[in-house]
């Protein structure tokens, strides 16, 4: 029964991912219409930045929140739990009201220090977006510890649907009534706080009709003493501190880049606009790389609070069990993503991106970051949830020192200029995966089939692209005589996506990767759905 809810809250939570990076992916191709390369490399100079204070007020707030929820409910303390979530939101909201008023407050030094000035709009526009982030932390921590999903997920894409409608619009007025990209890219940024204050009040309105609050009164074990406010922001530090570390050094990277970027390029020989074309560049491919990652987070997500409760309850066998589905999950999800990626690469980019050029490139090696990039993810949930927080701080610092170091040599140089910022991010992420991989087996006290686990689905992300290799070639030369073009590419893409997906799941179901089991942990119906001869193949 708890592994069929991890299921279906995976669901649940990938299809939220899903549509949230689906949108993503349109948004940037539209705001770089509005605003062109440059424009939209100003855009991401801010945004990295911006990414980077969520994760120091938000990102790692709501892990920390989720695990104090967790474990008050686990002993029967469901009141005590909610007071856990008021508490973090009053405390989340005193310390990222603060921290947006500094960010705002010092725009025009930092855009300076890090040879952004171009920038410094973005950055004022960003700001309140970081106090209304730090209250959704606080209920998100506590639905995701309650199990709560399907809000969870809705509040997302509101959230997200929101922010690309609204700052598409604002972006086209400001860039029109102004005529510059400077006050254009700010205008791209409206979005993000308005979407988060809609998603705010969805989540308050759920809190209300939901009534968690009388949930609780009923839940709670009668006899069981309160536990004081003081205990509970202590609980609260003590988890959020280390996670919040953690959260910060993965998501420097980004400032990194925006830094190492803007100051190599410019020695190097760049002027300004270069830079931020380059700037832009190297964002498209990341937003194509967080995609599939965010079905990644989706399971760590869904998977997170069943870790905590059986770290909680002692349950080591459930410890096992949870790891051992949540990484062959992932494979099963990251293996054909990278495969597809990497040979439709040069298709995806002419559709979302209109480039012709040899950009595809980052993407068509770079794919295989996302591998290193997913293993990390469900590490650090799996790390997180027996309290091992300081290992990740150690193992996600090393990286990030060897990427600063790498940056600064590579990104200088004319012949490799951004590909330097990739390179440093794959040596980023393999460096906590080995450290990460050692100290998980030294806990469980047993091998972990790392490799073993990545087999079935490898072998068959790759008969998949070889099938994909065949009929593309076909399909490409029909476009190119009907003329071509974006639509057409764009077309001919999601076909060949179609098809590589169906080879993926016959074989995956033939070679037993995907056994019934798993589809019924999502939900039994799917295995209805399926054609009578896989249905047969299915163990």
């Amino acid at each position: 029964m708890e592994q069929k809810s991890v299921g279906r809250g995976f669901l649940i939570l990938s299809i939220a991912g899903i549509a949230g990076k689906l949108l993503s992916a349109l948004y940037v191709p539209l705001l770089t219409y509005v605003l062109g390369d440059i424009g939209y490399g100003i855009y991401v100079a801010g945004y990295d930045i911006f990414v980077f204070l969520i994760a120091v007020t938000s990102l790692g707030a709501q892990p920390a929140v989720t695990k104090v929820v967790t474990e008050l409910r686990a002993i029967g303390h469901h009141k005590d739990a909610l007071r856990a979530m008021k508490l973090s939101r009053r405390y989340l909201g005193i310390i990222s009201f603060i921290v947006a008023a500094i960010f705002m407050a010092l725009a025009f030094p930092i855009t300076t220090l890090i040879n952004r000035e171009r920038s410094v709009y973005t950055f004022l526009f960003l700001g309140p977006a970081i106090f209304f982030a730090a209250i959704l932390a606080a209920y998100r921590g506590y639905m995701q510890a309650i199990e709560d999903m399907e809000s969870l997920a809705i509040s997302q894409i509101l959230e997200q649907f929101i922010n690309v409608i609204l700052s598409l619009v604002f972006a086209v007025l400001l860039l029109s009534a102004t005529g510059s990209l400077e006050w254009g890219s700010a205008g791209g940024t409206v979005g993000t706080f308005l979407g988060a204050i809609v998603a705010l009040i969805y989540i308050i309105h759920i809190f209300n009709k939901k009534s968690y609050y009388e949930e609780a009164e009923k839940l709670n074990v009668e006899g069981k003493r309160k536990v004081s406010d003081r205990r509970i922001v202590k609980k609260l530090l003590m988890y959020a501190i280390p996670i919040t570390l953690v959260a910060a050094v993965q998501n420097f990277a980004g400032v990194i880049d925006s830094i190492t970027l803007a100051n190599s390029l410019s020695s190097a020989g760049f002027d300004g606009d270069n830079v931020d074309r380059l700037t832009a560049v190297l964002s498209y491919y990341k937003t194509l790389i967080y995609v599939p990652l965010a079905i990644v987070t989706a399971l760590g997500t869904s998977i997170f609070p069943k870790i905590i409760q059986a770290f909680v309850q002692k349950n080591r066998k459930e410890l096992k069990i949870q790891t051992s589905y949540s990484f062959r999950m992932m494979y099963i999800i990251v293996m054909p993503a990278t495969f597809g990626l990497a040979i439709l690469s040069k298709e995806i980019y002419h559709f979302l991106f209109n480039k012709i050029g040899n950009e595809y490139v980052l993407l068509m090696y770079g794919s295989a970051l996302l591998i290193f990039m997913s293993i990390t993810t469900i590490q650090n949930v799996i790390l997180q949830g027996i309290n091992k927080l300081y290992l990740i701080i150690v193992s996600a610092s090393l990286g990030l020192v060897a990427k600063i170091i790498l940056n600064i040599f590579l990104v200088s140089m004319p012949k490799i200029n951004i590909s330097g910022a990739v390179i440093g991010t794959f040596v980023s992420f393999i460096i906590p995966t080995v450290i990460n991989h050692k100290k998980i087996t030294q806990f469980f006290k047993v091998k972990i089939p790392v490799v073993k686990q990545a087999l079935i689905p490898t072998i068959c992300s790759i008969l998949m692209s070889i099938l994909i290799v065949v009929v593309k070639y076909p399909v490409v030369k029909i476009v190119e005589f009907l003329g071509g073009g974006r639509i057409m590419i764009g077309v001919a893409t999601l076909v060949l996506i179609a098809v590589g997906g169906v080879v993926y799941l016959y074989t995956m179901i033939y070679f037993g990767g995907i056994r019934r089991k798993d589809l019924d942990l999502i939900s039994p119906k799917l295995f209805k759905y399926l054609p009578r001869r896989l249905r047969k193949q299915l163990i």
